[in-house]
């Protein structure tokens, strides 16, 4: 009877640690659920302003508005990467991330601002961290710094590509200043078949 007892108890203890357990995982997982949430709903309203000023038809002037949004959203994406990681599945969820607004967000607004990450290397090395966590490619960091290169001509014409990403090839006069931006972000050099002869006069 003792040892019934004594079994009992321990049964009894058992159960209740295993219940305590099954509801702490719950607990967690709810916290992290709601976490994933607020995080991919923060980049969804970024976002949105990114592609809610351009799409609208008619609008006077935007182009006025649309430069200080995109600086405003450019720090916004800059303080989300600084705090919780360069946007990734991990952080905000198989299906979050698998909605535009989210997966797109970053993306798109520093595609809008690469003169900012250009100009500025305290902002460039936060991202440039994040390529070294692989959270952010190496190679989409090229193209999002390339788009600065994309839309500027050199005196003859030329666009000034440097990095080699799908904006098109650099000069092979550029070859040099190509191969130290691309090391900048830890890429090595363009082989020499994707240098193109430009106009040089």
């Amino acid at each position: 009877m003792k040892y019934l007892k004594m079994l009992t108890l321990l049964s009894v203890v058992l159960f209740l640690l295993q219940t305590c357990k099954s509801a702490d995982i719950k607990g967690y997982a709810d916290i992290t659920k709601k976490r994933q949430d607020s995080l991919a709903f923060e980049l969804c309203k970024i976002y949105g302003l990114d592609q809610g000023i351009r799409k609208s038809p008619g609008m006077p002037n935007k182009w006025d508005f649309m430069l200080p949004i995109d600086s405003i959203n450019f720090f916004k994406i800059l303080d989300f990467t600084k705090t919780h990681g360069f946007p990734n599945k991990k952080i905000l969820g198989q299906e979050n991330y698998s909605h535009e607004c989210v997966q797109a967000s970053a993306i798109a607004i520093l595609l809008h601002t690469p003169h900012i990450l250009v100009n500025n290397k305290e902002y460039l090395d936060v991202f440039i961290e994040e390529t070294n966590k692989e959270t952010l490619k190496k190679e989409t960091l090229a193209l999002i710094l390339d788009k600065y290169y994309a839309i500027r001509r050199d005196e003859f014409g030329n666009r000034r590509h440097l990095y080699g990403s799908q904006f098109g090839k650099p000069c092979k006069k550029y070859r040099r200043q190509s191969d130290s931006v691309r090391a900048v972000i830890g890429l090595a050099p363009l082989p020499d078949s994707l240098f193109v002869k430009c106009k040089s006069k």
